[in-house]
């Protein structure tokens, strides 16, 4: 098993229990999991939020951070490899020692966690300033639904064909855009190869995320630190459809991760790990 770690369960016992079950259970660390852990007082964070996974050096996956993870080929084969970095897999064992001799007053390797931190936090603020449009583009994609639609998100029923058509005309022009504007992207995906992307797949989970708010009210109201930590968290449940799933305390997350393996599945064709079968976005009105 290979499961994403979400920040809020670098501390729980689930992860130690999940860990401690079996040598090939892997929890496999993003970008955004480190910078949650650096950031902040660093050496006062950094020692509690890697604690459980220095007790199993081994069992640490670590990916390519979000922004190379967005300029990857979303080719079938050795699709989950490309997404690790095996060099800082291979050197984790090598960073907990590291951790040991910082906690132990190395001025060195304690400076070098402070850069970390500071980077960590300067990225993150930085975000908070994109935030404050994100309001704006998730009110904009709610509006594109009817009363009727909002309230099947809502309520959890099935989609109608109508609702998927629109979401997956709506996604893949969203997608086209992104590819054309990040700097990492030089490629345009075929429509064969364009769910497998990290682009597609980050999409595709922050518009869920949309839909949710759009169904809910709007994020009209919502303050840029919430629109912030649910685009961490998208980024969280959007590298978890490459492995066995996502270790989450967020019910939110873990719903809209379960909901993108359905549409990766059942609309897009996806092999996903873990035999993921996706059940049916559509139903008649006799069905229901």
């Amino acid at each position: 098993m290979k499961l994403v770690v979400d920040s809020n369960q670098l501390q729980s016992e689930a992860l130690r229990t999940y860990l401690a079950k079996s040598k090939t259970n892997m929890a496999v660390l993003t970008d955004y999991a480190a910078m949650e852990a650096h950031k902040g007082d660093t050496l006062a964070s950094i020692y509690k939020s890697m604690a459980i996974l220095c007790e199993f050096p081994r069992q640490v996956v670590v990916l390519k951070g979000t922004r190379l993870a967005c300029g990857l080929r979303g080719r079938p084969a050795g699709l989950q490899g490309r997404f690790i970095h095996d060099e800082q897999t291979a050197a984790f064992p090598l960073y907990v020692t590291d951790l040991q001799k910082a906690r132990a007053g190395h001025p060195g390797i304690q400076q070098r966690l402070l850069g970390h931190g500071q980077e960590a936090s300067s990225h993150l603020a930085t975000m908070l300033l994109d935030a404050q449009t994100t309001g704006q583009v998730i009110e904009q994609i709610a509006g594109m639904y009817s009363k009727k639609e909002r309230a099947s998100v809502r309520q959890g029923t099935t989609y109608s064909a109508e609702f998927v058509d629109k979401t997956v005309r709506s996604l893949m022009h969203i997608t086209a855009h992104m590819f054309r504007a990040h700097p990492n992207a030089h490629f345009i995906p075929s429509y064969a190869e364009m769910p497998n992307t990290f682009i597609f797949r980050a999409a595709l989970c922050t518009y869920l995320l949309a839909l949710e708010w759009g169904a809910k009210g709007g994020a009209g109201e919502a303050k840029p630190e919430t629109l912030r930590n649910d685009y961490v968290d998208m980024n969280f449940a959007a590298f978890a459809t490459y492995f066995d799933g996502l270790l989450s305390a967020d019910a939110k997350v873990r719903r809209i991760h379960a909901e993108a393996r359905v549409w990766l599945s059942a609309l897009f064709g996806s092999e996903l790990p873990s035999g993921w079968q996706g059940a049916s976005l559509t139903r008649t009105e006799d069905e229901r």
